[in-house]
């Protein structure tokens, strides 16, 4: 697999894919999913996304991939946008926006055994050790660099 990583849109750059995810914080971890094996990138662990769909922002797209996901609902307006990034991998084109939202409490998961075979809260540390999507290597760094601070957790699920 090849893929091109970055962080501004390259001149030329027409998305096949817009894409949506969640970093989504609680006691100084961070939930990763892993890939079910016969999924595109199987057997690699990333943060609750997918798709966006027509007419959808990507933060509605965002909080619904994590209800999907993980059955965790949240509330579009408390999503703090990370970053935005552009990844070509095998000749597609993706657009992946991140958001961050801050979890007070240890949420219920619901995995969805069709996408996923596991949820863990990790570290970065440990995030950084796995398996993880294309990109994900990337990006986490950038989110630890940037936003990431273990002590405070202050958002809400329901």
């Amino acid at each position: 697999m090849s893929y091109n990583f970055y962080f501004d849109q390259p001149q030329g750059f027409i998305p096949d894919v817009h894409v949506a995810g969640v970093f989504c914080e609680w006691d100084g971890k961070l939930l990763y999913l892993k890939r079910h094996a016969d999924k595109p990138y199987g057997e690699t662990w990333g943060l609750p996304a997918g798709k966006i769909e027509a007419g959808e922002e990507p933060s509605q797209a965002a909080v619904r991939e994590v209800e999907e996901e993980v059955g965790i609902k949240l509330d579009s307006k408390k999503l703090q946008e990370v970053v935005k990034i552009y990844l070509e991998v095998d000749g597609l084109r993706y657009v992946f926006h991140a958001f961050r939202v801050r979890l007070d409490k240890a949420p219920q998961i619901r995995l969805e055994p069709q996408a996923h075979t596991e949820a863990k809260w990790l570290t970065v540390e440990e995030a950084l050790k796995l398996p993880l999507i294309v990109g994900g290597e990337e990006i986490l760094k950038y989110y630890k660099s940037k936003l990431f601070q273990p002590a405070q957790s202050k958002s809400t699920c329901d």
